[in-house]
């Protein structure tokens, strides 16, 4: 009796938890859905990126390494984004770029005569949802040779990743049990369990294999 009384109670506390995760995460999911689509079908949205040039006047300090240096431009230029620091090829320029969703800032800045340029990209309205599925604020593509989320609104969208990844694996784990559990058209169910497994291992692994 106290058995079926633990099962019973599991049970209705895993419903709970597969609910309550499944609505807080909703529009995350659906986030990443449509910016999925978006992305595996770039051809369904163009349109023209927007460049806009800018040049002002800024003050450099000796003393700073190259990421502090970034982050006082930045703060003199009234920008906010997330800085990515390539290394710098030009020894008469100091270039950086200032990231955020949907919007990006190419600042180069001529050490002589301490003149920003400040290149604004920003692309369609509805690339905002490419970039949040990609947005981690540090990128090993990028060669930064310090890397770091330098912006309090990567570092938020960054903790809500990892939520919303430890969310979807209850969630999985939830509706596995739940799943299993079932015992009407359980030949379906692991059907579609199995058939979704090969799948995805055939990308995850298969592909590997084969080179």
């Amino acid at each position: 009796m106290k058995k079926n009384d633990a099962l019973k109670g599991f049970e209705k506390w895993n419903r709970k938890i597969h609910i309550f995760l499944g609505l807080y995460f909703l529009l995350f999911i659906w986030l990443f859905s449509i910016s999925g689509l978006f992305m595996n079908h770039p051809k369904w949205f163009h349109g023209k990126i927007e460049r806009t040039p800018s040049d002002k006047t800024v003050t450099l300090s000796a003393d700073m390494d190259d990421v502090a240096t970034a982050k006082d431009l930045r703060e003199q230029l009234g920008l906010e984004g997330e800085i990515i620091l390539r290394a710098q090829r030009n020894p008469e320029k100091f270039a950086f770029f200032v990231m955020r969703p949907n919007q990006r800032f190419g600042v180069n800045v001529d050490l002589a005569t301490e003149i920003a340029t400040v290149n604004l990209i920003k692309p369609q309205p509805v690339g905002i949802l490419g970039d949040l599925h990609t947005f981690t604020g540090v990128r090993g593509i990028w060669n930064e040779p310090v890397q770091e989320r330098d912006w309090f609104l990567t570092r938020i969208w960054s903790f809500s990743m990892d939520a919303l990844s430890i969310g979807l694996i209850l969630i999985v784990i939830s509706s596995l049990y739940m799943g299993l559990r079932i015992k009407e058209n359980r030949r379906w169910i692991v059907a579609s369990l199995t058939l979704g497994t090969l799948v995805c291992s055939f990308f995850v692994w298969g592909l590997t294999l084969m080179a």
